[in-house]
């Protein structure tokens, strides 16, 4: 077995533990809370806070533009790990559209069920992408608007994640303690998607989210379809019209920060074969110019690098990305904003070091990262002596964090911080120079 072959079932080994020990943590620590720990437990929030990096925007400040001209604010969900069902971002979707005061949900909602000519699918293989869910917010004047997408590539996974129901159940065979049978249930719904991207899955998933990503920045909210099997490509409405006016931020959760990020340097490796294209070329040129923002809950990009090749082009920020950068033609987007939560109790999350986006994130993309680190679960002291807090909150808790949501909602600059993020975070802003 060679060296390539080695790598990724050491690391798919390692994530398998991480994600027992997670589980089991999490189904303990409820009553071993209960049982030991001694005194009362605070009810202030001594949760910390620590941003670093340079001032960004957040949606709030797209949707006051865009009511001084012509154009929408528009944000893609990605999941990670795990099997979702369509809707799993209700909760974090209300929260950030109370943030933003945008009171009026239009009652259609439009699912549009994922193709692509690109896959190379087998004879009468079904064509399962997943699935894009579509609402449409406005304020009470109707004057700021946001398309909300939600992806659901969950479908994908699924089908292969089947051949382990009869295991999860084990109605054959010896019979599981309780306990581990609720931890085995788990692994087989959760290493799977894992495993299924890192290998002959890759190309479907991040094929969901360019088609996600098409219908995003292709449409408005006129030319969607109300639902349906539809190839954005191929779709009559993707005129790309509204691309120069609109602007686009993703929000993605663990595993889907890395597929979010594999898509979007998957556009880089494409510039070359789109040139001749008269309508590629014309989008190319206008995203060349444009500014986009992906909020990473916990992160996972230094984990899932691990035994990855590099990008093709790395250390080349300054020929891309600077006003008057030899290759600034070159470039992909004009920047892409990365603000990566992380936990430090949330064992699989992790911040960006300082020097990873330089060797590892593609250049062309013009990535500037900002780390957010926060206690999203509660830690409390057992025995006077050791401290503890939920694992498994602690990674699947972010969406319904208010320092989340309103660094989401808001952005942070220093002379109109929020009160809540004022009082609740710390920020050591990183200046940088303007492009």
């Amino acid at each position: 077995m060679n060296m390539s072959t080695k790598t990724p079932a050491l690391r798919t080994l390692l994530l398998a533990t991480a994600f027992l020990a997670l589980h089991g943590c999490s189904s303990l620590a409820k009553g071993i809370t209960e049982a030991v720990i001694q005194g009362p437990v605070s009810r202030e929030d001594l949760r910390q806070c620590e941003i670093e990096g340079a001032k960004f925007d957040g949606i709030r400040q797209s949707l006051s533009n865009m009511t001084d001209k012509m154009g929408v604010t528009k944000v893609l969900m990605v999941h990670g790990i795990n099997s979702h069902m369509p809707g799993y971002s209700t909760r974090f979707r209300k929260k950030l559209l109370e943030e933003l005061e945008l009171n009026v949900t239009e009652a259609e909602v439009k699912t549009i069920q994922l193709d692509s000519s690109e896959v190379s699918w087998k004879p009468e293989e079904p064509h399962v992408l997943g699935q894009l869910k579509v609402s449409r917010h406005t304020d009470n004047d109707g004057k700021r608007q946001l398309i909300f997408y939600e992806l659901t590539w969950s479908p994908i996974s699924d089908l292969e994640k089947k051949t382990l129901m009869a295991d999860s159940a084990n109605y054959e065979g010896l019979r599981r303690a309780s306990l581990n049978a609720s931890l085995k249930s788990f692994m087989n719904t959760t290493v799977p998607d894992l495993l299924i991207y890192t290998g002959d899955g890759r190309d479907k998933i991040t094929a969901s989210v360019k088609e996600s990503v098409c219908w995003m920045l292709g449409n408005d909210w006129e030319s969607l379809p109300k639902a349906g099997q539809y190839d954005c490509n191929a779709w009559r409405g993707s005129t790309f019209d509204g691309l120069a006016d609109d602007n686009y931020f993703f929000v993605t959760h663990s595993l889907g920060s890395r597929i979010t990020i594999d898509t979007i340097q998957d556009f880089s490796k494409r510039e070359n074969d789109v040139v001749d294209d008269p309508k590629n070329h014309k989008i190319g040129h206008i995203v060349r110019e444009k500014n986009f923002t992906v909020f990473m809950l916990a992160n996972q990009l230094p984990l899932l690098q691990m035994g990855r090749k590099i990008p093709e082009v790395t250390n080349e920020q300054a020929s891309y990305c600077a006003v008057d950068g030899a290759k600034a033609s070159q470039r992909v987007m004009n920047a892409m904003n990365i603000i990566a939560f992380s936990d430090p109790n949330d064992i699989l999350s992790y911040p960006i070091p300082f020097d990873f986006a330089d060797k590892s994130i593609d250049s062309r993309i013009c990535p500037i990262v900002t780390n957010v680190s926060l206690q999203v679960a509660n830690t409390q002291t057992l025995f006077d002596a050791v401290s503890f807090a939920n694992p498994l909150q602690a990674h699947s808790g972010y969406m319904e964090d208010d320092r989340v949501v309103d660094l989401i909602a808001n952005g942070i600059h220093a002379d109109n911080m929020s009160p809540l993020i004022k009082s609740k975070c710390k920020w050591l802003e990183i200046s940088r120079k303007s492009k």
